[in-house]
């Protein structure tokens, strides 16, 4: 059976936006859908009386058959099973993970003056996923209206084939293009550093281009910060893809700064997805 798409849904517009792009991306794949529900009160013999608990399953459980209707009747052949997960949302999808080939969440976040759209379990997701995370913002289009082009943010590090092949196969499934982007956070001193510049992210490209010869590519050396021309670009994308940075924090395995910065701010949806193991 194949690895499916993981959904956590939480009976918000933000988590039906994300089923659906999940839905999309699942009949794009032939991939099925997993519809999953977290929380720690799920948990038979806790504090909670058990006539309560059998209410609230019960209740959580036509929130995900409400779901999972939704979904089929905008793809009635699409395989959709659910799940009640007893454990916090965040933990519940980092779990499913492991045998799964996306995990997609909304950016359930605090908005307003701040502009942090991405709430906890998004960032913990991401942080900790062994698969790609699809983040969506509840602005975010139907994919059916959205652009026909896919930002992929290239650093030039080590380690960046998975992300570069995971975009490049999405433009590909979507008939989208590929906009390549680089940053370097500063002037160029000449011309010719821009020149280098550009000739080392074809080399990055050169092997995942011959693999995808169909899909149309332009590369942008920019001189902002990677978080800024990411989300600038971010305006005129379906997805924004990005590798997943991330470092060891006091309070756990954390994002770096520019994964923040894309998926408080970016206008599109955004996938993270995480190095190789």
């Amino acid at each position: 059976m194949p690895a499916p798409i993981i959904v956590g849904i939480d009976g918000s517009a933000h988590a039906w936006r994300a089923l659906d792009w999940a839905a999309d991306h699942a009949v794009r794949h032939r991939l099925p859908l997993r519809l999953v529900h977290g929380g720690r009160f799920l948990m038979h013999g806790g504090r909670i009386p058990e006539d309560v608990l059998v209410h609230l399953i019960a209740e959580r459980e036509d929130l995900l058959a409400e779901a999972r209707q939704y979904a089929l009747k905008i793809h009635p052949d699409l395989g959709i099973e659910t799940s009640l997960a007893p454990d916090d949302p965040g933990h519940a999808l980092v779990g499913e993970s492991g045998r799964a080939a996306l995990v997609a969440v909304g950016s359930r976040g605090v908005g307003g003056f701040e502009g942090l759209l991405v709430g906890s379990v998004g960032l913990y997701a991401a942080a900790h996923a062994r698969c790609p995370v699809l983040i969506v913002p509840r602005s975010a289009p139907f994919p059916a209206e959205a652009p026909g082009e896919i930002v992929l943010g290239v650093e030039g590090r080590p380690g960046e084939n998975r992300f570069v092949d995971w975009a490049f196969g999405e433009a590909e499934a979507r008939g989208a293009r590929i906009l390549a982007l680089h940053a370097v956070g500063g002037e160029f001193p000449s011309p010719r550093a821009r020149v280098v510049e550009d000739m080392e992210l074809s080399a990055a490209l050169a092997g995942v281009r011959e693999a995808h010869p169909d899909v149309p590519v332009d590369q942008m050396i920019s001189d902002r910060s990677a978080a800024r021309a990411l989300v600038e670009a971010s305006e005129h994308a379906a997805l924004l893809v990005v590798g997943a940075r991330r470092r060891h924090a006091p309070s756990g395995m954390a994002l770096g700064r520019v994964n923040h910065a894309v998926l408080h701010h970016a206008a599109c949806p955004v996938v993270v997805v995480p190095p190789r193991d």
